[in-house]
């Protein structure tokens, strides 16, 4: 807000899904005081109105703290995610996949092993972040 950062009591969490062509961040309000099940509850909710064509309005507004997309599932190495205003930050994961790493305490032939890893790239607005 111009000059000074708003500070909230919750968190609210856009979170993109998709359906065919079209993407949608519906908001999730109030996270911080809710539990997983009811988390998971209201994705499925979103999920099957988008699914449908029912969407409303007003669910999917960019006006949370956070956006997440997780956009490994479609085969994404790795996503630079744009803050759209009033965001605070965007996390964007990226596919998980088999990459060779090096070994703690390798030694001769066996320093390399293969381990499950994503990318996860987090945008911040600079205001909040400084």
């Amino acid at each position: 807000m111009g000059d000074s950062v708003r500070m909230y009591d919750n968190v609210d969490v856009n979170v993109v899904m998709g359906n065919g062509d079209n993407l949608y961040a519906p908001v999730l309000q109030n996270v911080s005081s809710r539990g997983v099940k009811s988390i998971s509850d209201e994705l499925s909710f979103n999920l099957e109105n988008i699914e449908k064509g029912t969407i409303s309005g007003q669910n999917f507004a960019a006006v949370g703290t956070v956006t997440f997309m997780n956009l490994g599932m479609y085969g994404v190495k790795s996503c630079a995610p744009i803050i759209r205003a009033p965001l605070a930050v965007a996390l964007a994961l990226g596919a998980a996949e088999n990459r060779v790493v090096p070994k703690e305490g390798g030694e001769g032939d066996d320093i390399y092993e293969t381990k499950v890893l994503l990318t996860a790239t987090l945008s911040c607005d600079h205001r909040v972040v400084e």
